[in-house]
């Protein structure tokens, strides 16, 4: 019985580990998928913004003050300036074989259409994998309490 135990110990921990090589890779793609978005916002460079996004995305934030398509954030891109401080470790989890939500506290300062904005703020990210390529699909920015 105790060797009968060991072999499927042994075979847990192999499929396990197998398992976490694959998340491991899947997490680091999508932490580098919005790496280069935060990257092409904070540049102003449009055709990189929607290059990384599905064609159907949503962006709700406080500084937008309304949930806007691909199309009407890269309209207010020249509107929006910021700098985005992580205040904790980024956490991504698995929602399905092509899809992640990433998510972090921060803190975000910046101007939109010129009014300044200063706020900590919880930030969710849901991201599709669509053609071998990680896509963020949803992004949400939700105040917290200073």
């Amino acid at each position: 019985m105790s060797k009968l135990l060991a072999a499927l110990s042994a075979l847990i921990f192999v499929a396990l580990a197998s398992c976490t090589q694959d998340d491991v890779a899947t997490l680091e793609a999508v932490d580098n998928v919005v790496a280069e978005l935060d990257e092409a916002f904070e540049a102003q460079d449009a055709k990189a913004v929607k290059a990384l996004m599905t064609s159907d995305h949503v962006s709700v934030t406080p500084y937008y003050g309304a949930p806007k398509s691909v199309d009407e954030a890269l309209a207010s891109l020249p509107d929006l300036k910021y700098e985005q401080t992580d205040l904790s470790e980024p956490k991504v989890v698995l929602l399905g074989s092509d899809a992640a939500m990433r998510t972090v506290i921060a803190k975000v300062d910046g101007t939109f259409k010129g009014e300044p904005f200063s706020y900590k703020v919880f930030i969710t990210a849901i991201l599709l994998r669509q053609d071998g390529k990680w896509l963020e699909r949803f992004y949400q920015v939700t105040r917290l309490a200073p």
